[in-house]
């Protein structure tokens, strides 16, 4: 059977021949018939000029398989690009929040980016691409774009690791916001990433969302560094006489990239 291009050239052809034999024809006529002729052939085939420039190109199944595959490259290639383009204003939007941060707060800072985690422990520490070249040293505060996340443990020329918040050895004197009730802020024995407030006063009344911060006490991490807002509080049923207040933190343990080094 012959290819679908070879029918299509006998077609093109034989209409080719047709119409030079239709046009000696022609001709071979008086002046004046030969031109109401030739006008009424061009009044009639005008139309189905305009048309057939409204007719796609017949294309063989070949070119089109070539040109389908052509346009999935190009629609492969352009979500690739807004998912780069998506994943950089993420980024970006990071980078201003934490230069707001900056700006804003009275300390030294400098900032990092988080290239690894503890595999054995997920949620407990991380790695961050700044170490004694940098200015940091071990036990300063670590923050992201919406507060607290723990401190650096480890400290290497090029880089460090950092204890974070949600770790129930990461400790933090924290003060309640608007109630001014001191307490002490660690992570909590759980399977998603929490806080709780332990020490807070049994007879102080506390009041949901209530906003938790750093109260200076300790040494290590500066007053005024946002931890999170309060869920709920119950008394500590070992000793009977502290409130244990669950804290949800500002900043999502799950997703840090992008965070800073309090220096001084």
């Amino acid at each position: 059977m012959a290819p679908d291009w070879v029918w299509l050239k006998r077609e093109s052809l034989t209409i080719a021949v047709l119409f030079v034999l239709a046009w000696v024809i022609l001709l071979g006529q008086p002046a004046s018939l030969s031109a109401r002729v030739r006008g009424l052939f061009v009044r009639l085939t005008t139309p189905l000029a305009q048309l057939a420039d409204l007719i796609p190109v017949i294309r063989t199944p070949r070119s089109l398989a070539k040109q389908n595959e052509q346009l999935r490259a190009d629609n492969t290639n352009l979500r690739r690009q807004v998912e780069e383009l998506q994943h950089t204003r993420a980024e970006n939007e990071q980078f201003r929040a934490l230069l707001h941060i900056k700006q804003a707060a009275p300390w030294r800072t400098v900032g990092a980016r988080v290239i690894g985690r503890d595999a054995s422990n997920w949620w407990k520490s991380i790695q961050i691409d700044r170490g004694h070249a940098d200015g940091v040293r071990v036990n300063q505060p670590v923050l992201s774009a919406s507060g607290l996340i723990g401190k650096t443990i480890s400290v290497s020329q090029g880089e460090s690791r950092v204890l974070l918040l949600i770790d129930p050895s990461c400790k933090a004197s924290a003060v309640l916001q608007p109630s001014r009730e001191p307490g002490t802020i660690s992570g909590a024995n759980s399977t998603t990433p929490k806080l709780v407030l332990t020490f807070v006063s049994r007879d102080a009344v506390l009041q949901t969302n209530e906003t938790v911060y750093t109260s200076g006490l300790g040494g290590v991490f500066p007053r005024g560094i946002l931890i999170g807002t309060v869920l709920n509080a119950e008394i500590d049923p070992q000793s009977g006489m502290f409130q244990n207040v669950e804290v949800q933190p500002a900043a999502d343990f799950r997703r840090l990239e992008e965070v800073m080094v309090v220096l001084e």
